[in-house]
């Protein structure tokens, strides 16, 4: 993205992990110290495997790919003609060089051998004269013009050379880089496995709704795009006993339980109690964040259970916070695309709290910015115009170069 040259750059570290707020009689945990309790709770090796390049495709690569020899092994001829190592009018033509062939490994200066496209040719090779431009009569090759002598072939290493790197860790393995690795000799890759995610929706309001719940829907397409598997379920009631058993089924057959709804304070917001009531333990519940709030963190089994909000705001804002991370201290590697632009206008943020603001990037004065979104709560416009977001927990003057999150 182009960084604007016209302000007075200020570099903000958008670390969003601070600070405390009371809802409900109950202290909220802060940012930092939620994650400090994820770690000591999830604390995993990397979770990795080894595979063929096929199986390996939108896989995150876990270690950096390094190219094993030269790419091409020799110069290659990138048309149909005869190679040369020299300028004259005529050679002598000595056979020719398939595709299958080893080429020989010096020509002479009065030697042609005709060639094809993809042929490897000898090391001294200067020139690859095209078909049309020569003319072969008796064993011998008569050149056209001076124009003929254009060099048409690859050189040793240009694709890759031995020991560059052409896939680093954390990068997507897409089929056009399989494609090339195996053109390269690779034959498989380390990758990072991808967590198993289920998404429980809980509200008896929910329940007989035609379609996927809108909240559990966005989140799953935010969730794949971090290059991990996630299946929504149908809604349960709002009924500890409904939601419990839910949770201990889904918590038995997945990496990580997110569920959606339920986290308020009135008599209906059941999900912390059913929760517990499966024997999960509570890691915190209540995080000062805005919006979201009201998440909660449990674990049952050592597994991870992250209670969100029903609003679609609070939950895609409690997702990208806390989902990454937990993924990463499992040990998998969740896909997260940043970007650094200038901020369009200036962001406020009271002490001791942090804010994650739905962003539009835009074009302004030939440079990349990020304008904050002024969304109502509850309101869905934002998944129409949000490209990124902001986490911060300090405010940050206009113009400053921050960091965002691509959604």
């Amino acid at each position: 993205m182009t960084l604007c040259k016209n302000y007075n750059l200020r570099k903000i570290r958008n670390i969003s992990y601070i600070s405390s707020y009371i809802f409900a009689d109950r202290k909220m945990v802060i940012l930092v110290e939620a994650i400090k309790n994820i770690k000591l709770q999830l604390r995993s090796a990397p979770k990795t495997k080894n595979v063929s390049l096929f199986k390996g495709v939108n896989h995150i690569i876990a270690k950096n790919v390094h190219c094993q020899e030269d790419l091409p092994p020799l110069p290659k001829s990138i048309m149909d003609g005869f190679v040369v190592c020299s300028k004259r009018e005529r050679y002598e033509i000595k056979g020719e060089i398939s595709l299958l062939s080893k080429p020989p490994t010096y020509i002479k200066d009065n030697e042609a051998y005709q060639v094809y496209t993809g042929s490897l040719l000898p090391n001294n090779s200067l020139y690859v004269i095209k078909k049309e431009l020569a003319s072969a009569s008796g064993g011998t090759l008569f050149v056209k013009s001076e124009s003929a002598f254009e060099k048409n072939f690859l050189d040793i290493g240009e694709d890759c050379k031995k020991g560059d790197i052409i896939l680093k860790k954390g990068e997507v393995l897409s089929s056009r880089a399989a494609l090339f690795l195996g053109v390269a000799g690779i034959k498989k890759v380390t990758v990072f496995k991808k967590p198993k995610i289920a998404i429980l929706p809980i509200g008896t309001e929910l329940i007989g709704k035609s379609g996927p719940d809108l909240t559990g829907f966005t989140a799953k397409s935010f969730i794949e795009s971090m290059m991990a598997k996630a299946e929504l379920f149908d809604p349960v009631p709002d009924s500890v006993s409904d939601i419990s058993n839910a949770i201990v089924l889904l918590s038995k057959k997945y990496d990580v339980l997110l569920t959606i709804g339920g986290t308020g304070v009135s008599s209906k917001d059941l999900t912390e109690n059913a929760v517990l009531a499966t024997g999960g333990k509570i890691i915190f519940k209540g995080i000062n964040i805005q919006p979201g709030r009201t998440t909660g963190f449990f674990t049952l089994s050592g597994k991870p259970i992250i209670t969100l909000p029903g609003n679609a705001q609070a939950a895609v804002a409690a997702l990208f916070v806390l989902l990454p991370i937990t993924l990463q201290v499992m040990g998998y590697m969740p896909y997260i695309k940043r970007a650094r632009v200038h901020l369009k206008q200036k962001v406020l943020v009271e002490k001791g709290l942090t804010k994650i603001i739905f962003i539009k990037l835009i074009k302004y004065d030939g440079c990349t910015m990020a304008e904050p979104l002024n969304i109502r709560p509850h309101t869905l416009k934002f998944l129409l115009e949000t490209d990124a977001l902001l986490i911060t927990n300090k405010s940050i003057p206009k113009g400053s170069l921050i960091n965002v999150l691509l959604i």
